[in-house]
């Protein structure tokens, strides 16, 4: 798979759970750390954001567990 196709494979993922969470943001959980890797690489392109303290401690305020990692 080209390293394009792998991209708009985990982006698709991404929509697709932020959209089924309600809240727009996929969660450490939906993810395996491979693609977490891939995301650093994705928001440096500007294609997603990962989630900063604030927003993980809002996450986590609402999924009643500690947020690690979040993007959107």
């Amino acid at each position: 798979m080209r390293s394009w196709e792998s991209a708009l494979s985990v982006l698709e993922a991404l929509c697709e759970r932020g959209q089924a969470a309600g809240h727009g943001w996929t969660l450490d959980t939906e993810f395996v750390p491979p693609h977490q890797q891939h995301m650093s690489s994705l928001e440096n392109q500007g294609l997603v954001e990962l989630a900063g303290r604030e927003d993980r401690a809002e996450l986590s305020a609402l999924e009643g567990r500690p947020m690690r990692w979040a993007a959107a």
